[in-house]
């Protein structure tokens, strides 16, 4: 699912804006939030943005980091 609907990433602090195809937020958000990743404390899905609350700023890299592996996104 990540490789075909996450387009890019960004992130500043605890904070990390996941950008989806239109309409492709909440299946997105659905997914990860299936994965139950430690560093996420929550999401929230619009129609092609997804705003992820991470532990901390540390975590937030590191989720980033891993998720953009798995999309193929470049680091």
């Amino acid at each position: 699912l990540l490789p075909a609907l996450l387009l890019s990433l960004d992130g500043v602090g605890n904070l990390l804006v996941a950008k989806t195809p239109a309409g492709a937020a909440s299946a997105l958000t659905e997914a990860l939030d299936a994965q139950s990743f430690s560093e996420i404390v929550g999401t929230i899905a619009g129609d092609n943005t997804i705003l992820v609350v991470a532990r901390s700023p540390r975590a937030r890299a590191a989720l980033a980091h891993r998720l953009k592996e798995l999309a193929g996104l470049p680091a």
